[in-house]
Parts: structure tokens; C-alpha cells; sequence
């Protein structure tokens, strides 16, 4: 029985563990500024994108005109995380100075992370690169600290 407990709490704690290693942010990687009469469904024809991308790309915003946004989101890239290191307090403060990020750069890198950057779980894995190192690439994110390729 004490067994089964144990194990229990292993899986927990493994499973929290893969819940907070949720890595980048999309990104917005092509931008429309919209005119007066722009609507998502004369963007949409133009552009080929779905309204409904249209919609789920830019949460919040009028598909009438005017759409009462500055930019709209015509595509979005999902970057891979390529290192990550375990936080050893609940805020970013340290991971952030360690691997020369600010603090901004370090939410946008982890999407389970606050805008405060105050809710990290001790002991779970946070993203902290999207270069994509190689020998010889010369990225400051690269080089210079342990475990780097």
C-alpha cells in the first residue's frame, strides 16, 4: 500500500512537472494594418487565411469595420524551445540574470508564465532559449554556460 502512495506521488509530481514545461509563446510572424473598411472577410479574401484564423489569431477584436485594431495577425510561428533550466525560486529574477534575458523575454518564452513573473514552481523546467545552437554559431544563448551545445 505504501508503495502505491509513493507512486502516486511520483506520477504527481512528473505530471506537474510536463503541466509546466509548456515552453514559447506564439509569435506574430505577418501583420496587416487594417484600413477603415477592412472587415475579417475582405482580409480573409485577399489573404486566404480563414476568418476563423483570423479570429482566433486576434482574440477580442471587431471583425466590422472599422475592426478598432491597429494590426491584425496573419500568421503565427511557434517556436522550439532549445534549452531549458530549472527555477530554484518562484520568480524569474534568477533564470532570467543567468541566461541575460529580461524579464519581458522570459514570459514571451514560457506561456505559463505571468506578466509579473512571479508564479514559477520550484524544481520545474522553464524555457530560457529558441536559438538554434550549433558548433560554431556565435549566439551569446549558445555559449557560456553549462549544458550549452
Amino acid at each position: 500500500m505504501q508503495l502505491s502512495v509513493i507512486l502516486s506521488a511520483v506520477v504527481s509530481v512528473l505530471t506537474a512537472a510536463l503541466v509546466y514545461a509548456d515552453g514559447p509563446r506564439t509569435q506574430c510572424v505577418e501583420t496587416y494594418r487594417p484600413t477603415a473598411t477592412d472587415t475579417c472577410s475582405s482580409i480573409s479574401a485577399w489573404s486566404t487565411v480563414p476568418v476563423s484564423t483570423i479570429q482566433s489569431m486576434n482574440p477580442g477584436m471587431s471583425c466590422s469595420a472599422p475592426m478598432g485594431a491597429s494590426t491584425v495577425c496573419l500568421r503565427k510561428f511557434l517556436p522550439t524551445c532549445t534549452l531549458n533550466a530549472t527555477a530554484h525560486e518562484t520568480t524569474c529574477n534568477d533564470l532570467a540574470t543567468y541566461f541575460n534575458l529580461t524579464q519581458s523575454q522570459f514570459v514571451q518564452l514560457n506561456d505559463n508564465v505571468d506578466n509579473a513573473c512571479d508564479n514559477l514552481v520550484i524544481g520545474a523546467p522553464y524555457c530560457v532559449s529558441i536559438a538554434d545552437c550549433f558548433p560554431g554559431n556565435t549566439n551569446p544563448l549558445c555559449t557560456g554556460h553549462e549544458g550549452r551545445k
